[in-house]
């Protein structure tokens, strides 16, 4: 599929789940689940940037995803709607309430990215996205998730390629508070991470990453990990992630970058949120804190 990278959209985390969960969100979530190739491959597309395919034609369409115009026009029927004329228009109706609280910032996007190198259009990115993510939804849902950690037997954290680094981030912030915390892939490769996870079962938690390029690897485990009985909270950049079917509760962090394939700075946030939000919420994770900055006070530089 090709990508639009010089102008991203920026959609946000509460938009992308109103829509994925509309009537026709739900069918074109289905075919993503379901479909043929193209099939998938437009409704991928669609979930991602529903603003594009609002806004923009039949031929535009076919352009960036590489399906053919009489394969999409096919597609809409299947969707059970007469046109892509007809399509874009439902489209359009449904997104038309959620687009204005991000238009200002993808205006904002356009213009810094239209007028500066990478550099700049890399930070007004990362701005833009993290600006997203101080939606009331969000926090609920961090809150939601820190406390699905909290009564777990063990917690899983499941990360591979990029998403391997957030991964330790989440498993470094999590351990020193609470017991049976392991990163999956913190060392011996695939097989050893399977291995690591093959005990999981019901009361057991798993917290799988994926960013773009999604790792086949995080499906499949994260698949294993439910048909065990393991609950699973998925921190990926949408509904269309190949994750987010299994998850019992999902944390979106948009990922759109315009240089390089995803950006991990929104995902690094909420990371940091989701452990400050476990740290302040039982008292004693506050006395463990403490008693862990005096013990490692004296490894560290200025200390006398």
């Amino acid at each position: 599929m090709k990508t639009d990278s010089h102008n991203p959209k920026v959609w946000s985390a509460e938009s992308d789940r109103q829509f994925s969960t509309s009537k026709l969100g739900k069918k074109i979530s289905r075919l993503l689940r379901e479909g043929t190739t193209s099939q998938r491959q437009l409704s991928e597309f669609t979930l991602r940037d529903p603003v594009f395919v609002a806004t923009r034609g039949i031929e535009d369409l076919s352009q960036i995803t590489g399906v053919s115009t009489s394969t999409i026009s096919r597609y809409a029927r299947d969707l059970g709607v007469a046109s892509f004329a007809e399509f874009r228009a439902a489209v359009g109706n449904i997104i038309g309430s959620l687009i204005a609280p991000v238009s200002k910032l993808n205006e904002t996007m356009s213009d810094d990215s239209s007028r500066n190198g990478a550099v700049e259009r890399s930070l007004a990115s990362a701005a833009v996205l993290v600006a997203q993510l101080q939606e009331t939804e969000t926090a609920n849902r961090l809150k939601a998730a820190s406390r699905k950690i909290g009564s777990a037997n063990r917690v899983y954290v499941v990360g591979f390629g990029l998403s391997a680094h957030l991964a330790a981030m989440l498993t470094l912030g999590l351990q020193p508070y609470r017991e049976n915390v392991v990163n999956i892939a913190q060392y011996g490769g695939t097989e050893s991470a399977a291995a690591r996870l093959a005990s999981s079962t019901t009361g057991d938690l798993v917290v799988a990453i994926s960013f773009p390029r999604y790792s086949k690897d995080a499906v499949e485990m994260v698949r294993f990990a439910r048909e065990r009985g393991a609950e699973v909270i998925a921190l990926t950049d949408s509904t269309a992630s190949p994750i987010s079917e299994y998850a019992n509760e999902l944390l979106l962090a948009p990922a759109q970058h315009p240089v390089i394939s995803s950006s991990s700075v929104p995902g690094l946030v909420l990371i940091e949120a989701l452990v400050s939000e476990f740290l302040i919420s039982d008292p004693e994770n506050l006395k463990k804190a403490e008693r862990l900055a005096s013990a490692i006070a004296t490894y560290l530089a200025g200390s006398g």
